[in-house]
């Protein structure tokens, strides 16, 4: 359990004391918030400095939390699990006082402050009335806003204090850093002119970056109010004064205009202030104090600015344990007599940037790298056991709780004996094409990140082949096990069923070849259990699907017990390769990162590929994806300007790159694969083990490149839905995407088909502990809707939310029967926009009839596919409970148009978590998302460039 920070001794700024903050439970109207990062605002330096005295004994200190909620007590309605939420200074208030109704929180009588009279946000949890926790969109990055709940809202209000006008000028004075900056850029937002009062080296070209129109260096200006009055030759129209020192103040108050305003966004304590009242009185001018933070709404307008209008604000992010050091150089102490103004360094340029990262302390399963064996220990014991039971006895071995299967007359006595082992459970797919995609999804989301289906003799396999090969295509691991008619038959010459004809008995073996680290067949009782374990290994080892066939007679015939399953791992690390990648890496000064195992450790920009998200996209690091040309311009140019760039596990196929090849890059490129390296000046060492290379760097003494990381990042997700659509508007893709955004919790897995749902996942900012998975680049329509199911039975937490338009689920559409049958409840959408728009004239990538499909009525089809039978039961396999629920599955299925309908439909997704919920999209065929455009117009562009170049003549034929 992390410690929280807390402050015991007053005025003792060399002593912080710790305690653990349990996890508590919520009040009625509470929530429960899991705390990811934490801003650090000006009054936690006053109460390191002894300053607050008043200040709850043992009490957390933070109010700038931002977080994801976990619980919420049974009054609460407009906050869910799984929502993300800021915790800001006002913690509870009673709610019917005459300060609470005129919205004046603070004057609260029994008003609790975060972090002041309740643990704050210095923890892994904080607990908070409901109606005051900030409502934050799931794409707005929770590191970069948590300084706007207290800092940003203050200077925000600031502005709105100061009634100045579009076209007014308005100076800002104050020390350089985050308040000063966020200041000027919502007055900049707000249309007004603004002239900067500063001081430090190269604020004048960061406020000029800002597009402040003015700039003045207060520690060398001789004259300040001169030089302000000379701007426009009557001073500012407001002055907007940032925590600094009272001769700014009075400064401010003879420079402003008459009938002008001074607000002042805090003094450090003690400052003394002389203000002649005569003067100002004559001067009709006004002096405001704004309180620090806000009320949620005010909070939330502050951040909805910030981020839409792409403030530039540095993000420092530390660790919970470095806050004290934080803190300490935060407290610039300036040795009297050196200047008049000690005030004015108060606090630090991290004031409005540091931030501080809750460490997470919640088991999570930890994948197996590559080449070690597997840690599960089967609980299946036979005192006699046959091929069938020896291979139940492997796969509980492996971790494999649930196997897809499909019967026929060839693997009947297979799975008899796989059934015998209590442990597995046989989950039974319409087709053997959707059991393969089943199973592609179940081996990804698992925990085993191993999968099985079981199929019958040649029909069976053939069918499966195509979802194999797209699990080959991503080095999924499958073991794939095909029943087979008894060895003598297979071995003799008559022609038998299944088999195109009598002498290709063979015809699976030979197509899953190409597709697989092992095509097999097992010969013979006495060779069966080892050739089981080194095809089993084979797909451990290589991380692809392996194919075996298994004869009738062999399934049941007696064999040697299981041991343990030990394989052979031949991967060496080459220690000179390990020096050679570090080295590449820590000489370059603008590294990029693919993925996150290195992330933290070269402190550098991460990008991931569309279908290799495997960072948390809350990371302070994560920078977006990387599909050049295609989506996230800001990310791409991160990418091109960088002097390297080092790729682990990496893809580089025609949809990767449509705009340009890899091979271009190869210069400023380490490429890290499963057992090799790849360095920018085209030595190839092979085998490397990825493991303990990436362990050496991780290990190694590199030094971090944060400055590689922009600011501000790029904007990640979609923006909120408009507020102003009313109920009766029409559903918009963009509404969809918004809407499905704000469903998406942590744990949950986004499930996207080829085409259009692509392209939404890029507009989709995954939650913490969310992950997304395409099938890209094989791009076989309809995987998503089997693969959703197989992901939804694999999965302990979370659900899987499949994205999938009308095309792709007419292929694939029996797998919504197999979700009702096993009691799944993913979500899912089928986009019907009456086509292939992929392939369609909008897209611009080609058009014909073909790409126009018939419109299913999708929801009374779903709601179909489970019926009350027209006799009494005759299966003695069914429990009363699956007699009962035959007829009335645990579904609901809705058709969407409006954006009225769309609200309803995701309450009741959240209202009625146990079920499967299928949601038409009714969208308008024109109605697609940029990307999806420009794709197509690539696609086709390259397309008629191929064939052009493969009807013109090459230069030698010419000559001829």
């Amino acid at each position: 359990m992390p410690h929280p920070q807390l402050f015991e001794r007053p005025r003792i700024t060399t002593n912080r004391e710790h305690r653990n903050n349990p996890r508590l439970s919520p009040g009625p109207d509470e929530v429960l918030v899991n705390l990811k990062f934490s801003g650090l605002c000006h009054s936690t330096l006053h109460q390191w400095r002894g300053n607050s005295v008043t200040r709850k004994k043992h009490c957390v200190d933070g109010h700038e939390g931002t977080g994801v909620v976990i619980a919420a007590g049974n009054e609460v309605e407009n906050i869910k699990i799984g929502d993300h939420v800021g915790i800001q200074w006002i913690n509870r208030t009673c709610g019917v006082c005459d300060a609470d109704k005129r919205s004046d929180f603070v004057s609260c009588p029994h008003a609790r402050m975060t972090g002041y009279s309740v643990d704050g946000t210095f923890g892994e949890y904080c607990i908070s009335q409901a109606c005051h926790v900030v409502r934050l969109p799931k794409q707005f990055p929770l590191d970069i806003v948590a300084p706007i709940i207290c800092v940003g809202t203050t200077c925000f209000r600031a502005v709105l204090e100061s009634d100045a006008q579009p076209g007014s000028l308005v100076a800002v004075a104050g020390p350089p850093g985050g308040p000063t900056t966020l200041t000027c850029q919502y007055a900049k937002v707000r249309g007004c002119r603004v002239l900067a009062v500063s001081t430090g080296d190269g604020s004048e070209l960061l406020y000029k970056k800002l597009g402040v129109e003015y700039y003045i260096d207060y520690t060398c200006s001789a004259d300040i109010v001169a030089e302000v009055k000379g701007i426009n030759g009557n001073g500012s129209d407001a002055a907007i004064l940032i925590e600094g020192s009272g001769a700014l103040l009075k400064g401010a108050l003879q420079y402003v205009q008459p009938k002008g305003t001074v607000v002042v966004v805090g003094l450090p304590p003690g400052t003394p202030v002389g203000i002649d009242v005569c003067k100002l009185v004559s001067k009709m001018a006004q002096v405001k104090v704004v309180p620090y933070g806000g009320t949620r709404e005010q909070i939330e307008e502050a951040i909805l600015y910030f981020t839409k209008e792409r403030f530039y604000q540095p993000c420092h992010v530390f660790a919970l344990d470095q806050l004290p050091q934080v803190l300490k150089s935060m407290q610039v102490e300036i040795p009297e007599g050196t200047s008049p103004e000690p005030a004015l360094h108060y606090g630090g340029q991290l004031l409005g940037e540091a931030v501080i990262k809750m460490p997470h302390t919640e088991a999570t399963p930890k994948p197996q790298m590559i080449g070690y064996p597997p840690t599960s220990q089967s609980t299946f014991h036979q005192t006699n056991y046959n091929i069938g039971t020896f291979l139940a006895y492997r796969l509980e071995e492996l971790g494999v709780r649930d196997y897809f299967a499909v019967p026929g007359d060839t693997n009947f006595f297979l799975l008899d004996n796989l059934l015998k082992s209590p442990n597995l459970r046989m989950v039974t797919c319409c087709n053997e094409l959707n059991a393969g995609y089943a199973a592609d999804g179940y081996a990804r989301v698992s925990s085993a990140r191993i999968a099985v289906v079981v199929v019958p003799y040649i029909v069976g396999s053939l069918s499966a082949l195509n979802a194999i090969s797209g699990a080959c295509s991503q080095y999924v691991r499958l073991i794939v096990l095909s029943g087979c008619p008894a060895t003598g038959l297979v071995n003799s010459d008559k022609f038998l069923h299944h088999a195109p004809t009598a002498k290709n008995k063979d015809q699976a073996l030979q197509a899953f070849q190409g597709v697989t680290a092992a095509s097999v067949r097992l010969e013979s009782v006495e060779t069966g259990p080892d050739v089981l374990d080194d095809t089993i290994s084979k797909c451990l080892d290589s991380s692809l699907p392996v194919y075996i066939e298994i004869p009738n007679d062999l399934a049941s015939a007696a064999c040697t017990p299981p041991s343990p399953l030990s394989r052979k791992v031949n991967l060496k690390t080459q220690p000179h390769v390990l020096k050679e990648a570090a080295e590449a890496i820590t000489g370059l000064s603008l590294p990029r990162l693919h993925i996150e195992l290195l992330a933290e450790k070269l402190g550098c920009a991460v990008l991931c590929q569309p279908d290799g998200r495997c960072i948390e996209e809350s990371h302070p690091q994560y920078c977006g994806q990387f599909w050049a040309g295609m989506t996230n311009p800001e990310g791409e140019h991160i990418v091109m300007s960088s002097d390297l760039w080092l790729v682990i596990g990496g893809n580089w196929s025609d949809l990767h790159g449509v705009m340009s090849s890899n091979k271009q890059e190869n210069y400023r490129m380490i490429s890290v694969d499963k057992d090799w390296v790849e360095l920018p000046d085209g030595k190839h060492i092979k085998p490397v083990n990825i493991g303990a290379l990436v362990a050496q760097l991780i290990m190694s003494g590199m030094k971090p490149k944060t400055e590689s990381i922009p600011r501000p990042k790029p904007l990640l997700g979609c923006l909120p839905s408009d507020e102003t659509e009313t109920p009766e508007a029409p559903l918009t893709l963009r509404s969809s995407i918004s809407g499905i955004q704000e469903l998406i919790k942590g744990h949950d897995t986004l499930l996207c088909d080829a085409g259009e749902s692509w392209l939404i996942a890029n507009h989709i900012l995954l939650p913490p502990e969310a992950n997304c998975h395409l099938q890209f680049p094989y791009c076989s329509i309809g995987w998503a809707l089997p693969a959703g199911f197989g992901s939804q039975l694999a999965r302990t937490r979370g659900r899987s939310i499949i994205l999938i338009g009308d095309g792709g689920f007419q292929m694939t559409a029996q797998a919504v029967s197999s979700m009702i049958r096993h009691k799944a409840n993913p979500v899912i959408f089928v986009f019907n926009n009456l086509g292939y728009q992929i392939e369609a004239s909008q897209t611009a990538m080609h058009q014909g009839p073909y790409n126009y499909i018939a419109n299913w009525d999708y929801v009374k089809l779903a709601s179909s596919l489970s019926s009350k039978p027209h006799a009494p039961s005759h299966n003695p396999y069914a429990s009363k409970e699956d007699e009962e629920r035959e007829g009335s599955p645990s579904m609901f299925a809705l058709k969407i148009k409006t954006i009225g309908d769309l609200r309803q439909a995701l309450d009741r997704v959240d209202e009625e978590p146990d079920k499967l919920a299928f949601l038409e999209l009714c969208i308008q065929p024109n109605d697609v998302t940029d990307d999806l455009r420009r794709l197509g117009r690539m696609m086709a562009d390259r397309s008629a460039e191929a064939s052009r170049e493969s009807q013109s003549p090459d230069s030698e034929e010419v000559d001829e």
